[in-house]
């Protein structure tokens, strides 16, 4: 079966919800996943609401959100009907899970928007990604882009920025959507950034099989591992010989010898990557 990846992309564009303050404020994203009902994570409406981000029980007030990518400025209520609260590790849970909330839409939805095409595999090491969000000072959106990594104990998903300059996942993007270029379809849902070591351009998912072990509504499509196109090959390499270059000019401006050691690595690791990939070729 042929994969139409626009049509899948436009729905996903679609799908993508910018999430409201009472006074206005955008706090995150989150996603269709059905005709009713929209996924963001838990924290996100607790700063929607103004209560403690490790509330346990689902809040029961009401929340704006709309669709910024087709009827922006057109909001609709959503209450909250599932709820996994932040660090919620219960003796009772059964999935690794936490920081998730489902939210079902109080009125209709607006022309042209539906549900993402939901995927879960096995392998995701090395995916290109893109992911929609709301960063400090940019209520329309910004997209960002790099590679997704390895799944930590927690279930969860690290991804990588990779391009220098660009914008990397950080507070504004949870709740959003990621996109694997590969799979053409979504693999997670962004939750949290890298805030404890500087210069390190890292985030995390919620990959849609825990997403899915949580909340029953979720119904991912299982995805045999994607080999990577020559096209979306060269993307990568394209991504790492930018990074390569700005660690080549930072290496020239740097006096000290920790700073230039640290920088000599980034620059071998850099020319490992191209190296592989172009054997992939």
């Amino acid at each position: 079966m042929t994969v139409n990846k626009n049509a899948y992309f436009r729905a996903f564009k679609s799908s993508i919800t910018r999430i409201y303050h009472a006074n206005g404020a955008v706090v995150g994203a989150g996603f269709l996943v059905s005709n009713r009902y929209v996924l963001t994570c838990a924290h996100v409406i607790t700063q929607a609401l103004s209560i403690p981000e490790n509330t346990s029980s689902a809040p029961s007030d009401l929340v704006d959100v709309d669709f910024p990518l087709i009827a922006p400025g057109q909001k609709i209520k959503v209450r909250v009907i599932f709820w996994k609260a932040v660090r919620d590790f219960s003796a009772t849970s059964t999935v690794d899970a936490e920081d998730i909330a489902g939210l079902e839409l109080q009125g209709e939805l607006p022309s042209g928007v539906e549900p993402v095409r939901l995927l879960t595999a096995d392998d995701l090491y090395e995916h290109p990604m893109r992911v929609f969000g709301f960063p400090r000072g940019h209520n329309g959106g910004v997209w960002a882009d790099g590679v997704l990594q390895g799944e930590q104990a927690s279930k969860w998903v690290q991804m990588e920025a990779v391009k220098v300059p660009g914008y990397e996942v950080e507070p504004g993007f949870s709740g959003a959507p990621v996109w694997d270029e590969a799979l053409v379809g979504v693999v997670g849902m962004a939750v949290a950034v890298e805030k404890q070591r500087e210069g390190v351009k890292s985030a995390f998912m919620i990959p849609t099989k825990v997403l899915s072990e949580a909340w029953s509504v979720i119904n991912p499509l299982p995805s045999s591992t994607s080999i990577l196109s020559a096209s979306q090959n060269q993307k990568l390499i394209e991504m790492w010989k930018e990074k390569l270059y700005f660690f080549l000019e930072e290496e020239v401006k740097t006096d000290g010898v920790e700073a230039k050691f640290a920088l000599k690595k980034k620059i071998e690791e850099c020319k490992n990557k191209i190296q592989e990939l172009m054997g992939e070729i």
